[in-house]
């Protein structure tokens, strides 16, 4: 068998082809039986379909330095360095399983980040300009069906039945802004797709279904899709344009960047389209990104951990925050989370892959001509369009897994040399075998290492989803189990989750709310030991000595939330009561003094004052 080699077609397509329905299924899987019933499934999808993709591209993979052309060796390369330094990384933090696993109901841990990776490679080594069109089908079509889950929504039948106090079109990706930011990029191939098309009913149809995505982008209330769409749909109608006549093309440009001063201004509240573009939750941004620089001065090199801003949010908040007391466990920024917590190992080697990708992709688009220029111009506006979204953005598994898989397409797609593959080398035939016979021989090998890959991480991952389906089960028998029966259960997912930090924090609070005070104190113990500086590893027993009549207990916990949380007036109350329960007056009197200092005059610090004269 020869390791490094050129794919044969059926191959390549076959790669193309996981990739996309590795994108698909990211993006639509669901499974309401776990405690988390969005993300976990999804990084179980993303990670079962990158395994596979890696064992069936690895044979082109290692063979590029020999058949690939340059654009795609350095954007194998450039991903290859940017795995390391996420490797790297996530060896620096300090909770390993929050590394790898991502933070609780995110999972944007070095796990899906490395399988996301391996997507871009796959893409690289296997598309080109004739099989995007592949990409844009799958795209849209998850994008409609999307769209006709986020009707059923909008009419009050979601047949999932979310339990929501805020807006419905949450789709298959957990929250509106997620949707809104798909569909706005989903909404530019669906675009590109209604040009592309030489039927007019396929015509017809790709527009019906762009009308009936930008409708639930607008009923999801949030405008990060729209300025996603935008962005694409600009760049795909300038290129239109040119193609049909250059000059009008050209004058249509200058009229597009006039316009795109005042949309630009408005997302930063100015301008006179500030009232209908701008949304507040800007301003909660700011400080999310501001906590995140302060984050990046401390720890320059490798960040905080990757995943964990949520741990570090509340010592590096601003002390007055637009909703004070607001927590927040990721920056909304993919580059800001990026920067604060992988430090500039991680941030420099993703800045310098994106750069390359854009650059490439934007020199091919100007150099090719035809239908070629438009598929490659419509890869490129939504790599454009996504990049503008990842400014405000969570790295949601369902909407980045896109954005990886357009990376490596646009690369790929960026060739000026159509690689040779493994049908097509002028080879001597090997003197016991036939060619065909070979081809065949390589091909089971590939088939059988993704198998293998697949089943391995399969092995890996079950015991994520069992835990988490555990849990939810163990909160929903509270009523149908005897209180002996409920209890063992529960310390048996104690015993379970011994390394899982983020599991033990929900069995704690099980453990409390059914009574257990002294169960509760050795979970807690052990979430301690799994992470020193976990918040609710020291909430959770303050509130247990609190609720059992030991306020000294609670002392030291309150003292470390105070560093772990120093803006945290009610925290500061709550210790001042303690201090006074064993009257150590300048004890309260130093915690009321803090109280006044932040914040002079606040209701807190009234309260403070009432404590101390009580």
């Amino acid at each position: 068998m020869k390791l490094a080699r050129a794919l044969s077609d059926v191959e390549a397509k076959k790669v193309q082809t996981s990739v996309l329905l590795g994108g698909v299924f990211t993006t639509l899987a669901i499974w309401t039986k776990l405690e988390d019933p969005v993300n976990l499934p999804k990084m179980f999808v993303l990670v079962l379909s990158a395994a596979v993709v890696f064992g069936l591209s690895l044979p082109a993979i290692l063979g590029a330095r020999k058949s690939a052309t340059d654009n795609k060796k350095g954007g194998l390369i450039l991903i290859g360095i940017f795995t390391i330094a996420l490797l790297v990384s996530t060896l620096m933090t300090d909770v390993k399983y929050t590394a790898i696993f991502g933070e609780y109901h995110r999972n944007n841990g070095a796990l899906a980040y490395l399988a996301m990776a391996t997507m871009f490679a796959g893409s690289v080594a296997t598309f080109s300009v004739q099989s995007s069109i592949r990409y844009f089908k799958f795209f849209a079509i998850t994008g409609l069906l999307l769209a006709g889950y986020g009707f059923l929504q909008a009419a009050g039948k979601d047949p999932v039945g979310w339990k929501l106090d805020y807006n419905p079109i949450i789709t298959t990706l957990g929250n509106p802004n997620f949707t809104s930011a798909f569909l706005g990029l989903a909404g530019v191939a669906i675009l590109l797709l209604t040009f592309v098309a030489k039927d007019r009913k396929i015509q017809i149809f790709y527009a019906i279904g762009l009308l009936a995505d930008l409708y639930i982008l607008r009923k999801s209330g949030s405008i990060q899709g729209l300025f996603g769409f935008l962005i694409g749909a600009t760049i795909i109608v300038l290129i239109k344009l040119w193609l049909v006549n250059k000059k009008v093309g050209q004058i249509s440009l200058i009229l597009a960047a006039i316009g795109a001063t005042p949309v630009a201004l408005a997302v930063f509240n100015v301008g006179p389209l500030a009232s209908k573009l701008y949304q507040g939750t800007l301003r909660n941004r700011l400080d999310y990104w501001n906590a995140a620089i302060s984050m990046f001065k401390d720890h320059p090199i490798f960040g905080v951990g990757i995943d964990r801003f949520g741990e570090y949010y509340r010592q590096y908040a601003v002390q007055n925050q637009v909703v004070q007391g607001q927590i927040t466990d990721n920056a909304h920024s993919v580059y800001m989370q990026l920067l604060s917590t992988g430090g500039l190992t991680l941030f420099i080697t993703y800045l310098a892959l994106i750069a390359y990708v854009t650059l490439i992709g934007s020199k091919a688009m100007l150099k090719a001509n035809g239908n070629d220029k438009l598929l490659i111009g419509g890869v490129l506006a939504i790599w454009l369009g996504t990049l503008a979204v990842n400014i405000v953005a969570i790295d949601n598994l369902g909407v980045a897994v896109w954005f990886w898989i357009t990376g490596g397409v646009l690369v790929s797609v960026s060739t000026t040399k159509v690689p040779q593959t493994a049908e097509s080398e002028k080879t001597k035939k090997p003197k016991s075998r036939s060619r065909s016979a070979t081809n065949a021989s390589e091909f089971q090998y590939s088939n059988l290492l993704a198998g293998a890959l697949g089943l391995s991480f399969l092995v890996v991952l079950l015991p994520n989803l069992s835990a988490s389906e555990a849990v939810k089960d163990l909160r929903a028998n509270s009523k149908n189990l005897s209180a002996n029966a409920y209890i063992a259960d529960l310390n048996k997912q104690v015993l379970d989750n011994q390394n899982n930090a983020q599991n033990l924090v929900l069995l704690a609070d099980v453990a409390l709310s059914q009574g257990e005070i002294d169960l509760s104190y050795k979970i807690s113990s052990r979430i301690r030991e799994l992470d020193p500086r976990s918040f609710y590893g020291q909430y959770l027993p303050a509130l247990a000595y609190e609720a059992s009549g030991k306020p000294g207990e609670a002392i030291s916990y309150r003292e470390k939330l105070v560093v772990l949380d120093p803006w945290n007036t009610s925290n500061m109350l709550q210790l001042i009561k303690n201090y006074m329960a064993l009257n150590e007056r300048a004890k309260a009197s130093a915690i009321a003094n803090k109280i006044k200092e932040n914040y002079p005059g606040s209701p807190a610090d009234l309260e403070a004052s009432t404590l101390l004269a009580g």
